[in-house]
């Protein structure tokens, strides 16, 4: 794991690198540091980076009162992807929010602490994945010469769209190659990849998950129904909700799962029906970091006129939690729609069905006379 310390202490620098030496002794990451002591280096050393991870002080002169090191921090989050820890003295004067990529910790705290943090980070893979030289990367130049190269004619020769409109199609055309490169690799998903969670789409979406009177629903009106018109209106007049239960609400003896870890049970058996969607009425989400599990009731389903909804947005009194991603939210989908589809089959009479398939009427009449 390559990690930058931009540090212009030397005593804190010796410490750091006597810890790295000493963690290194005992850990399956082994740590290799870059270190740095001032700004103009630090920049110069983001041009071709491959750190998995970064260790930056805020004041890099004794003379300044400036926070240089938000500098660094400003070009890394601006252009590159991995997790930035500030190890400073003046954190009080840093107002911006920690999350899983940036954290602060006081210069006085255990560093082997910290060094646990970003070896958990980097042991997910996601710098693997999202750096410079990683997983993405390699998909991506697949797909430039292996692929757009054999089709790039047909955007070139094709005069009916502007060159705005060739390039989110070309956007589309990249992203469903990488998702081809993705279904090949990868198997089972993790709970996670079931949300989009913030949304990402500005205005409320069929496949979001929203909190309304502190109960929690699933938008399925059709996209191109709900979509913002530029006017501020929408095809649809009304907006459906069909409501997200609690497993607690619905699963009998859910309680007693908490106390039973054993696979073999009625009651594992039971909650693991709705895992696996086998009740028609319900469709299962999983439980996320921010985000609850829960079931998808198609029964209990409701619409708000659409002017109503925009006013409830206003006031702040519908918050979006989620957007289910996809393939997941077109499962949803086909599932409510094939619960609303279905008919029951008309009965036969099981034994006429019987005698009709191995019984011959011959044999019948003999049995008759006999």
């Amino acid at each position: 794991m390559n990690l930058l310390i931009v540090e212009d202490d030397k005593p804190t620098i010796q410490s750091y690198l006597d810890n790295i030496e000493s963690f290194n002794k005992n850990s399956d990451v082994q740590i290799e540091a870059e270190v740095i002591d001032n700004l103009a280096d630090a920049k110069k050393s983001l041009i071709s980076p491959d750190y998995d991870a970064a260790i930056i002080d805020l004041k890099l002169s004794s003379n300044s009162v400036d926070l240089e090191g938000l500098e660094i921090v400003d070009e890394i989050k601006d252009k590159l992807r991995f997790p930035i820890f500030i190890v400073s003295g003046s954190l009080g004067q840093v107002e911006r929010e920690e999350n899983a990529f940036f954290k602060k910790r006081s210069r006085d705290g255990n560093f082997k602490d910290i060094l646990i943090e970003i070896t958990d980070i980097y042991k997910t893979g996601v710098t693997n994945i999202l750096g410079r030289k990683g997983t993405i990367e390699k998909y991506l130049n697949s797909i430039f010469w292996n692929h757009m190269s054999n089709s790039m004619g047909f955007w070139i020769k094709d005069t009916t769209r502007t060159p705005q409109e060739k390039e989110n199609s070309l956007l589309r055309y990249t992203l469903l190659h990488m998702q081809e490169h993705i279904d090949e690799e990868l198997e089972k998903y993790h709970p996670s990849e079931f949300y989009i969670s913030k949304p990402i789409k500005k205005n409320l979406y069929t496949g979001d998950i929203i909190e309304l009177d502190k109960s929690r629903f699933l938008i399925l009106t059709p996209s191109c129904d709900i979509v913002l018109r530029p006017d501020g209106n929408r095809n649809a007049d009304f907006i459906l909700f069909c409501k997200i239960k609690s497993l607690e609400s619905v699963v009998k003896n859910y309680e007693l799962l908490k106390h039973d870890t054993s696979q073999k049970n009625d009651n594992r058996m039971r909650i693991n029906g709705f895992f696996e969607n086998k009740n028609q009425k319900y469709h299962f989400i999983p439980k996320a970091e921010s985000i609850d599990p829960g079931l998808i009731d198609f029964q209990e389903k409701m619409t708000i006129p659409s002017s109503e909804v925009n006013e409830l947005l206003k006031a702040g009194k519908i918050s979006r939690i989620a957007t289910i991603s996809q393939p997941f939210l077109k499962d949803v989908i086909s599932r409510y729609s094939t619960y609303y589809s279905r008919q029951g089959s008309p009965d036969f009479n099981i034994d006429e069905i019987y005698k009709s398939i191995f019984i011959k009427e011959d044999d019948s009449q003999i049995k008759s006379i006999g």
